[in-house]
């Protein structure tokens, strides 16, 4: 792994999420991917046996050995910008298995459980007014819910910012109006209200 995409990763680590996707936003698109150094490489070298989400990395690393040494030497070798989308990418999407942005799933565990924790208000409201965002699970839900009950913001902005189109959006919002009349009744029926 090289010193850049550690310094970027420790930030994160310590809760400063930041530097991380603002590098992340250097490989921008669908196709970013394409300029990662593990494009057209064997699948399987980046998802070592042994290695997953509750495992400890340090085991997982001396189990593993010399055969972790292509893939994160090619995972060194990607530009900056890609292996901090890859690995925000990999938190973004809670994927649990694989090598991503240079780390084993055993190491990036911890920061996918941060990654899911955190809630930006910033990045919330740069969503809602059409900037693609990395946005976690809760960030996620909360530019829903502000879409939802906020007729005054622009759909076609918050759709571009979640990156869904227009439709999904207004489904997506109708779910959420839906499942808090569902809440407020059950509540009313308790007698909570």
């Amino acid at each position: 792994m090289t010193t850049a995409i550690s310094g970027l990763i420790e930030a994160a680590r310590q809760g400063n999420w930041l530097p991380l996707t603002e590098e992340a936003k250097g490989a921008p698109g669908k196709h970013w991917a394409e300029s990662a150094q593990c494009t057209n490489q064997d699948i399987n070298l980046f998802v070592p046996p042994g290695d997953g989400p509750r495992e400890d990395a340090n085991s997982v690393k001396r189990k593993l050995g010399f055969s972790l040494n292509r893939p994160r030497n090619l995972c060194a070798s990607c530009p900056l910008a890609v292996a901090s989308r890859c690995l925000v990418e990999s938190l973004k999407n809670d994927d649990e298995f694989g090598i991503r942005g240079g780390l084993l799933a055993s190491e990036r565990s911890e920061l996918r459980h941060a990654w899911q924790r955190r809630a930006s208000e910033e990045s919330v409201e740069r969503a809602l007014q059409g900037c693609s965002e990395a946005l976690s699970k809760r960030e996620r839900s909360a530019a829903i819910a502000r879409f939802a009950t906020d007729p005054s913001l622009d759909a076609t902005a918050v759709a571009r910012g979640l990156g869904v189109t227009h439709e999904y959006l207004l489904k997506l919002a109708r779910r959420y109006r839906k499942s808090q009349t569902a809440q407020t009744s059950l509540r009313i029926g308790a007698g909570v209200a």
